[in-house]
């Protein structure tokens, strides 16, 4: 499955309202709608089977009015994949483009209802951006153990670097900065699940995402130097996991935007 959302015009935008729409398009026609248009960046998006496909269908109104959210498969005729972009970090996780040209999608592949397909993304994926935090947490857990690691068994001026007391501190930081991520992510995805239940608080769909990621980008600049001079040798594998760090500061949202959306929410009138 991919969520095809993203275009290069419209990026993060759609985070947060405002007046721009998205420039693929699906036209109304007997049985079904014609899509036109491009998406990239999708995660998955040259290996996915199945998409949920989110398209322009009504002329004159931003995306969050005046979009719908469509299923589609792969082999559909007018769908093509087009390049999977090169990324710095990240990269087992493949991005695309797909490629829209009259492509025929039919009434019943419709999610549900026609120019409000983000209410789509707000009733099954209210914490989608939290769960997103939860993949960074691996990365940071990685660098903080391999730290660990490291401190125990290499000496430097006289004494194991766990044993001088600037490592340790920095160490238990960042045992903090992981744990502090770890429950704020429950907690979001937990109010997620029981909304039924207990207030949504929709700015948990985003900050838990933001933290994590940068609380990762910070464990792993410091797991690199706590490793000296050999954290920057590709051979040690901490040059992997700082571009991976650096790529959830940009994936599933730039961290800046889903602040601003976080903010739209807490202090809307």
């Amino acid at each position: 499955m991919a969520i095809s959302i993203t275009e290069p015009e419209t990026a993060s935008n759609y985070f947060i309202p405002g007046d721009w729409s998205f420039y693929t398009r699906a036209e109304k026609t007997e049985g079904g709608w014609i899509v036109n248009g491009m998406k990239h960046f999708i995660s998955n998006g040259n290996r996915a089977s199945t998409y949920m496909l989110f398209a322009q269908t009504e002329k004159g109104k931003p995306l969050h009015q005046g979009s719908t959210c469509f299923i589609l498969k792969r082999d559909t005729p007018g769908f093509t994949i087009g390049r999977v972009h090169n990324k710095m970090g990240e990269r087992l996780a493949n991005n695309a483009e797909l490629i829209f040209q009259d492509c025929f999608i039919p009434d019943e592949d419709v999610i549900g209802e026609v120019n409000k397909g983000f209410q789509v993304l707000v009733d099954f994926l209210p914490a989608s951006n939290a769960y997103a935090a939860a993949s960074v947490l691996g990365n940071a857990q990685t660098a903080y153990e391999r730290s660990v690691e490291w401190a125990k068994t290499r000496n430097q001026g006289g004494k194991l670097l766990i044993e001088h007391d600037g490592i340790r501190a920095q160490l238990a930081e960042m045992h903090m900065m992981i744990d502090v991520a770890r429950t704020y992510i429950r907690k979001a995805t937990w109010m997620a699940d029981n909304r039924d239940t207990v207030p949504w608080d929709p700015a948990l769909g985003a900050l838990p995402k933001v933290y994590a990621s940068q609380a990762a980008w910070q464990i792993a600049t410091w797991a690199s130097e706590i490793h000296g001079g050999s954290g920057f040798m590709i051979d040690i594998g901490m040059e992997k996991l700082m571009r991976d760090a650096a790529a959830f500061l940009h994936s599933d949202g730039v961290n800046r935007t889903l602040l601003l959306k976080a903010a739209n929410f807490i202090f809307e009138d």
